[in-house]
């Protein structure tokens, strides 16, 4: 991942001073110079902040242009984005960097014996095949095709199929045609970037509990746009093909893990089971299916199974607001009833810690965070502005946090000047909201959502590992956006938790 020409692209045309970037960064001069002379690659929440403080999309930092933008793209050959499974197969994409294509075409090297020869696939679209060198046999809805040298097939990839070298080596172009890209629908510059970033890493393993037709649907197209590569359907099998549908499909992706449903608690046992493939390093992740939300977190939560930090577990909304060019994170409009507790301000510490987390995460290195009220004077007539106050008096380590502020003034600089409030730290620039209520917060998330069309995604904070909680009124774009930021978010942990000091730009 080498992008020294495209940032010092940026850096000239927009006349940033290098000592600026390693101020944001937190990097050395040395450093600064290893990166844009491609010696060493950043980290991804690195090329997050990085994306942030320039104000530009990802794409831009890793292709030297926003995707979008893009009508024309030649990819020279040293430019193609291959992944190597030695002994296995190799493959090369041959337009890594045209965002929202239709297309996706590969060359593939397949090996006569290979694992690979053994896996079936199915997704909606069409594909063609067009072998180069070798022999190939496909199978394609239960009927064989043998292809020699030249020859070419085209199908429907909605029916199951498969590829096996007949030859020791086949080399193939496969060109894969999908309906709709996710890059595409997304809306908002820095949506787009929480995608790209997510492409980037390591394929997920998800523990789905009780699988239903939604949130299959999820992981069906992030795993036809790359980002999940094996999911635990953990439930009956009676159950799961009752209420998955057309969108269940058995091979090596979708792995069903039993769980009897004629004993009591159901439920709660596939919640258990889902956390433990967590636990136990098979799984990345733990999503919700069709359960409700008690059962699921009493298993996130359980003392000695579950996988809590000891936090209060607190939903964090990451919007793109139309008119704010930043993202916001919103907290807490779903789990939480109230930010106190028993009147407490240190009760709230940890709904905040949690929202600071996923914001720098995302590359926020150093999050402006606004206590919410209907006004900004405290109160003895509005009780909770007297303990946010009390909160926004705190230290702070890795975050700018003030308190009671209008929602107004924490978003808006206009309404900062009018009030003369210049040069606060966090009114008008806020990027963490923080409500009083879960009220407040889900009347801001369904006016955001609903009314104004607002792109958002949705992380589930204090446990040790991430955990994707949709709703079946959440639109696909939704769903796909939440399990993005959830597996950035995990990368995060990962890298934060990791033993040792890790130097300030290395390698994603």
């Amino acid at each position: 991942m080498k992008i020294g020409p495209n940032l010092q692209a940026v850096l000239e045309a927009r006349e940033v001073p290098a000592e600026s970037i390693c101020e944001a960064l937190g990097w050395d001069a040395e450093t600064l110079s290893a990166v844009l002379g491609d010696r060493l690659a950043p980290r991804i929440s690195e090329l997050l902040r990085l994306s942030t403080f320039l104000g530009v999309g990802l794409s831009t930092l890793l292709f030297g242009r926003e995707q979008l933008e893009s009508r024309v793209v030649k990819t020279a050959k040293n430019e193609r984005v291959g992944v190597d499974r030695k002994g296995l197969l190799h493959y090369e994409s041959l337009s890594p960097s045209f965002a929202g294509r239709h297309l996706e075409p590969f060359v593939i090297d397949l090996y006569h014996g290979s694992p690979h020869d053994l896996e079936v696939s199915r997704h909606p679209g069409e594909e063609f095949l067009h072998v180069l060198n070798g022999e190939l046999l496909v199978t394609v809805g239960g009927e064989s095709h043998h292809l020699a040298e030249g020859d070419s097939l085209y199908f429907d990839s909605g029916l199951t199929h498969s590829l096996q070298a007949v030859t020791p080596l086949a080399r193939v172009i496969a060109v894969i045609y999908k309906s709709e890209s996710m890059l595409r629908l997304t809306k908002g510059r820095g949506m787009r970037s929480v995608i790209e970033a997510a492409k980037l890493l390591t394929r997920q393993q998800v523990a789905l509990a009780c699988p239903d037709h939604s949130s299959l649907a999820a992981l069906n197209k992030a795993i036809e746009e790359g980002l999940v590569d094996r999911v635990y359907l953990v439930g009956s099998a009676a159950k799961v093909r009752e209420a998955c549908g057309s969108e269940l499909v058995f091979d090596k992706r979708y792995l069903l893990v039993e769980v009897p449903d004629d004993l009591p608690d159901y439920a709660g046992r596939a919640a258990r089971t889902a956390v433990q493939l967590v636990r136990g390093g098979k799984a990345d992740m733990v999503m919700k299916g069709g359960i409700n939300t008690a059962p699921f977190t009493k298993a996130i939560l359980d003392h000695e199974q579950g996988i809590g930090t000891g936090r209060r577990l607190s939903i964090v909304s990451v919007f793109e607001l139309p008119g704010v060019e930043r993202l916001i994170f919103l907290t807490d409009p779903a789990i939480n009833p109230e930010l106190f507790q028993h009147q407490d301000p240190a009760s709230g510490i940890d709904i905040i810690e949690n929202a600071i987390e996923v914001a720098r995460g995302l590359g926020v290195e150093r999050p402006r965070v606004a206590l919410l009220e209907a006004n900004e004077v405290p109160s003895d007539k509005i009780p909770t502005t007297l303990l946010e106050k009390a909160l926004a008096e705190r230290l702070w380590p890795d975050a700018e946090v003030d308190g009671p502020l209008s929602y107004d003034l924490a978003l808006y600089p206009e309404a900062v000047e009018k009030k003369g409030l210049a040069g606060h730290p966090v009114a008008g620039r806020a990027d963490v909201l923080v409500v009083p209520s879960i009220s407040g917060g889900n009347f801001l998330y369904k006016s955001w959502a609903f009314t104004m069309g607002a792109e958002v995604a949705n992380v589930v904070l204090g446990a040790r590992f991430p955990v994707v909680m949709t709703s079946r009124n959440d639109s696909d774009l939704t769903k796909f956006l939440t399990i993005c930021v959830s597996a950035l978010h995990g990368h995060f942990l990962k890298r934060s938790t990791a033993a040792g000091p890790v130097p300030a730009a290395s390698t994603p």
